[in-house]
């Protein structure tokens, strides 16, 4: 009766308009002092609206909400309710570990500040039916997250938070050039029409690049190790588990995909690129040695899966709604587990002198090896989703898959089994009262656990959980690479094992900061002397740089910086309405 409520009309147009709206709205209650506090205790709850949408309106719904983008369309589909619901869970949870996590920290205000803008933009573009709505929200998110990777003002933090940004514009200057181009072959600017049109190889390499920055596709995910480490949990947790998967939903979204279009080169392509992937995270993850890294590898790695999939579509174009469950499915299944895995960093870090506590370790073998496939998971459902795929694939994918997709289970058990190991030995950065902490983060763990019983709708592979073969299928890869990795702990010496700075091939073409230039002054003044004529030129330098960052500290004021981009917002929003 609610659900038939609800998607009649004005009701659905009103909780479509509270899923980002709420968010922004507490948002803008944080820049005021009066209403910080009430803010800040509302803030976990700004989720639920999302929620309900994901739970109760019927995929389907498309409603043309007129005030919104020159008349834009809002709605839920198929896939996009697998993303909701996603969205919802990570981002809410999330928030309610971070009112604990951040409890002593000063500056808590302005990290929900960006927290909340950017979980609105993410719900927006979700929800967005035609281009300019799903573009403007992309960007915006994009944009605002630099705030929640630079919040520890760290000089590593500013680092990462550099690179990232310098990633994330280019992306939307390719974006927008592949945009323009396809609207200007299109009738009008709605997903239905351009997931039916034919599109120039011009526009889609553009579109490709633009939406992989944000997926991690490689090699332009070097963004991923460099803001993981230096973000606070909880940013980690949606960055990993839910803002990845923007660029992965805006392929699915632009990417023609009607079953007159056939384009083998690129499912090739993709499926070539995901494997490569699959395989590098994993091999890079494996030559680190802080747990949030570990994890931003394993997520690159399991973005390319997700890219093979994507991939898998593209040669089988009759498939295409198969394809998109299980793309729904598993991008559901990995966001929950990587967000219940992010927030046992946290967890872990704060609570045991000697590491992360024994029960913990124990609980998280679940959601770790789930990212593997663990039958009865959400990990077996996903990646027998991905096996009906590949069987309807032309040749010789069909052979080349069926060869890979075992040896990528046993590349994931790999490495969960080094975050494991490296949790086990973390020693405690804090002491905090995780009461609240742990109940967020055993939420999301028990999602893991019960998604494949008590799904809304539960996809037909459900019923083949229990089956033998299939149970053996799951459990080989994961036994042999725990084997793999006791015997590499065992005659592997820990000083010998080889280690990758974080960021890998971003060093190639990046400058990286020396130990001299990370040392004191006085520490640079004891490693060498400096010619008079080169400590003159460092001091002119020096003067220049300090008045660029007193300028740059004055503008980049949270307070003043967030009322003046959601003026932006508000000024393009009424200017576009004009």
């Amino acid at each position: 009766m609610m659900s038939q409520f609800l998607n009649n009309g004005q009701p659905g147009v009103l909780l479509l308009s509270m899923v980002p709206g709420l968010p922004l709205l507490v948002a803008f209650a944080l820049l005021f002092r009066a209403t910080r506090r009430s803010g800040l205790k509302l803030a976990p709850w700004t989720a639920l609206p999302a929620l309900a949408a994901a739970l109760l309106l019927q995929p389907g719904i498309d409603l043309e909400v007129a005030w919104f983008f020159m008349g834009g369309r809002m709605g839920i589909d198929p896939v996009g309710r697998y993303f909701l619901l996603l969205a919802a869970l990570v981002w809410g949870l999330s928030a309610w570990f971070g009112r604990g996590y951040l409890r002593d920290d000063p500056e808590q205000h302005r990290f929900f500040f960006f927290y909340l803008l950017t979980m609105a933009f993410n719900f927006g573009l979700i929800l967005a039916r035609d281009m300019l709505g799903f573009y403007l929200f992309f960007g915006m998110m994009s944009i605002v997250a630099y705030g929640l990777i630079v919040h520890k003002r760290s000089p590593e933090a500013l680092q990462a938070g550099r690179v990232y940004i310098t990633l994330v514009m280019a992306g939307e200057v390719l974006l927008f050039a592949g945009m323009v181009l396809m609207a200007s072959s299109l009738p009008d600017l709605g997903l239905s029409t351009i997931a039916a049109s034919r599109t120039g190889n011009l526009s889609l390499i553009l579109l490709f690049v633009g939406f992989g920055i944000k997926a991690g596709l490689l090699p332009l995910h070097v963004w991923l190790p460099l803001a993981h480490p230096v973000a606070p949990v909880p940013a980690s947790a949606v960055l990993s588990g839910v803002m990845i998967k923007a660029g992965l939903l805006g392929w699915l979204r632009f990417l023609p995909m009607g079953e007159e279009i056939v384009l083998p080169g690129w499912g090739g392509v993709l499926i070539v690129m995901g494997l490569v992937a699959a395989f590098y995270g994993v091999a890079i993850g494996l030559a680190q040695r802080e747990a949030k890294t570990i994890l931003a590898y394993s997520s690159i790695s399991q973005m390319g899966l997700m890219t093979a999939l994507v991939g898998c579509g593209l040669l089988a174009p009759n498939h295409w709604p198969q394809v998109i469950m299980a793309v729904g499915i598993y991008a559901l299944h990995h966001g929950l587990a990587k967000g219940s895995l992010f927030l046992a960093t946290g967890l872990g870090m704060a609570r045991s002198p000697g590491g992360a506590p024994p029960r913990l370790l124990l609980l998280l073998f679940l959601p770790a090896l789930a990212l593997a496939g663990l039958p009865l998971t959400s990990g077996a459902i996903a990646k027998y989703a991905m096996k009906e795929i590949v069987h309807a694939l032309p040749g010789p994918w069909p052979g080349i898959l069926g060869f890979s997709l075992p040896l990528t289970a046993l590349a994931t058990t790999l490495i969960v089994c080094h975050f494991l190991k490296t949790m086990a030995t973390a020693l405690p950065r804090r002491s905090i009262n995780t009461r609240g902490m742990t109940t967020s983060w055993f939420t999301l763990w028990a999602g893991v656990a019960l998604l494949p019983w008590f799904w809304p709708e539960p996809p037909p592979y459900a019923a083949h959980l229990a089956d033998m073969q299939l149970l053996r299928q799951g459990l080989w890869p994961i036994l042999a690479g725990v084997i793999m990795m006791a015997a590499y702990w065992r005659w592997w010496p820990a000083a010998k094992r080889p280690t990758v700075p974080a960021g890998d091939v971003l060093w190639l073409v990046w400058p990286r900061p020396t130990p001299a230039e990370k040392a004191t002054p006085q520490a640079k003044g004891m490693i060498s002397a400096e010619p008079e004529s080169g400590r003159r030129a460092r001091q002119l330098l020096a003067s220049f740089s300090r008045r660029g960052q007193h300028l740059e500290k004055r503008l980049m004021r949270w307070s003043v910086a967030g009322a003046a981009y959601l003026l932006l917002c508000l000024f393009f929003l009424v200017m576009l309405h004009a």
